[in-house]
């Protein structure tokens, strides 16, 4: 029996395997206990307090070496926290990577010149800072590293050509791998069944979207009331919902049915071909889908709500000079005021104004002008939810166009995407014209009254002072979002511009802009806006 050495040196395990199969298997004990025997046979303790796996990762494209538990380790040697002379072990040097020989024998000789041995279990050989050096060594490792890139290539490739086979064939390719949270394959493989709970939470998350709700909103109620996560979660992540995974989901084309193929070229992921419409079960309607894009892209409302945020003009309003106008909280010596972001850093000497000057005559003007956007009207409402539907909806169209049109400029002449650039001008052109209807039905709404918008820009400031006024500064602030693009304040007057074309000029009595001017005199406080 070999003796344990006084001072034993370090040994790590490294384990890993790439699919859910290998996980379900023995791959990790069977690692495990290869390692545990060959340091009971060479008289080593193996260090099992770091754990130094890999699980699900793959090593054919670098993850492990890039992001794995492989990764941490190369940077703790390299650091010198994992001390020199220390050995890792492992199956075989496949194990280690399966990537193109550069990238694996640099992975190799990194470890080495950091100070560690690497030893292969299945035949015994040791890379370290001697060997690497030796060129029958290194020619053994570049074999190795090649023959198992090889491998992986081969069945990588062969298995992607009988998904490309099957897709173009028309045949349901259904895998779990690439399918959304609220929905499962079914169990002979012909498509999709959906998870009632999961898909009703996808919906009452667009829904609060659309209404002007942010992700963190949306985040804080959905664990405050308990609602299951719509997506999958995967080791190491987080079972709680987050802003981040609210977002995602929101831009998620899924929720629409729709699937989006993708091929592995060098080693990463990229898109392969035109979306594949009515693929997963849809739950979310292409209504409900615009009018969230449209919030989300800041086109029809305001981007989210934040506690008691009293800005209602926050991404609306611009100085002459092209900088943002940020509003500064009332202070002990007067009232809200915005200052040109110029101004505060010391750039520009472009003068302020009150709030009290924008909640006046700028937003009267404004409901006036607008009176369908602020008055809860059913005919101008439908309209308006029409308008900017399909102008999100115009916008997608386009994108889509000019992808179809870089794939024919690659690929060349394609009766395919001719064929579906064709059927997306028809689409435009429907959608075009359904705008036009829009602004039509918006036009014919008849105007209240003359008073509407002094009663209006009255009810916003009463908000707006209220701390306890979110929902009701959250309406005005969407309905400005709605029809407004851009707030220009020129020093003695104001421009709207507005989304369907048209500006407003607003002229402030000259007695109101002194009166506020003088009871807010002086450089802005050095504060965050509220």
């Amino acid at each position: 029996m070999v003796d344990t050495p006084i001072s034993p040196i370090k040994v790590y395990s490294y384990r890993r395997f790439s699919s859910g199969r290998q996980a379900s298997g023995h791959s990790l004990e069977r690692q495990t206990e290869s390692a545990r025997r060959w340091c009971k046979e060479h008289g080593y303790q193996l260090d099992e307090g770091l754990a130094l796996a890999d699980l699900g990762v793959s090593a054919y494209s670098g993850d492990n070496a890039s992001r794995g538990a492989l990764s941490g380790f190369l940077a703790a040697a390299e650091s010198g926290r994992i001390p020199k002379g220390s050995i890792l072990l492992v199956e075989s040097l496949d194990r280690l990577s399966r990537a193109a020989i550069p990238e694996a024998v640099g992975l190799l000789t990194s470890i080495v010149r950091a100070g560690v041995r690497v030893v292969s279990l299945i035949d015994g050989h040791e890379w370290n800072e001697k060997t690497i050096e030796d060129s029958t060594s290194f020619l053994l490792s570049v074999l190795l590293f090649s023959r198992a890139h090889e491998e992986s290539s081969t069945k990588a490739k062969r298995v992607s050509e009988q998904f490309q086979k099957k897709r173009k064939s028309g045949m349901p390719v259904v895998s779990y791998g690439h399918g959304p949270g609220w929905a499962t394959p079914k169990d002979d493989r012909s498509g999709w069944q959906v998870d009632s709970a999961k898909a009703e939470v996808v919906v009452r998350v667009f829904e609060l979207a659309a209404a002007g709700n942010g992700g963190i909103a949306i985040a804080r109620r959905a664990n405050q009331e308990g609602w299951p996560l719509p997506w999958r979660v995967r080791k190491n992540t987080s079972t709680r919902w987050e802003h981040t995974g609210v977002s995602r989901l929101l831009r998620d084309r899924r929720t629409l049915g729709e699937w989006q193929p993708k091929r592995m070229i060098a080693g990463k992921l990229t898109v392969d071909g035109e979306p594949v419409t009515d693929y997963f079960p849809r739950v979310i309607s292409d209504e409900l889908w615009f009018r969230v894009q449209t919030a989300l892209g800041g086109r029809g409302g305001p981007q989210r709500i934040r506690g008691v945020k009293a800005d209602i003009f926050s991404g609306l309003f611009y100085c002459s000079c092209g900088e943002r106008m940020d509003r500064k909280a009332p202070t002990s010596r007067g009232y809200p005021r915005y200052y040109c972001i110029g101004r505060t850093n010391g750039a520009t000497n472009c003068s302020a104004v009150a709030e009290s000057v924008l909640l006046g005559p700028v937003l009267a003007t404004i409901a006036q002008a607008e009176q369908f956007a602020f008055n809860p009207d059913t005919v101008a409402e439908a309209a308006r939810e029409e308008l900017s539907t399909n102008e999100a909806k115009l916008v997608e169209i386009e994108a889509r166009a000019s992808r179809m049109l870089d794939s024919l400029e690659e690929s060349g002449h394609s009766p395919l995407i001719l064929g579906r650039l064709k059927a997306l001008d028809q689409e435009k052109a429907a959608t075009e014209a359904a705008i036009s209807r829009a602004r039509s039905a918006l036009e014919a709404v008849p105007v209240l009254d003359r008073d509407f918008g002094r009663r209006l820009a009255a009810d916003a400031a009463a908000v707006v002072a209220d701390k306890a006024g979110a929902e009701g500064r959250h309406k005005v602030s969407q309905a400005l979002w709605q029809v407004v693009s851009r707030i220009v304040w020129h020093g003695r007057f104001f421009m709207v511009h507005l989304r369907g074309g048209a500006t407003l000029g607003v002229n402030p009595d000259p007695d109101t802009l002194r009166r506020t001017k003088n009871r807010n005199a002086g450089k802005p406080r050095a504060q965050q806006p509220a």
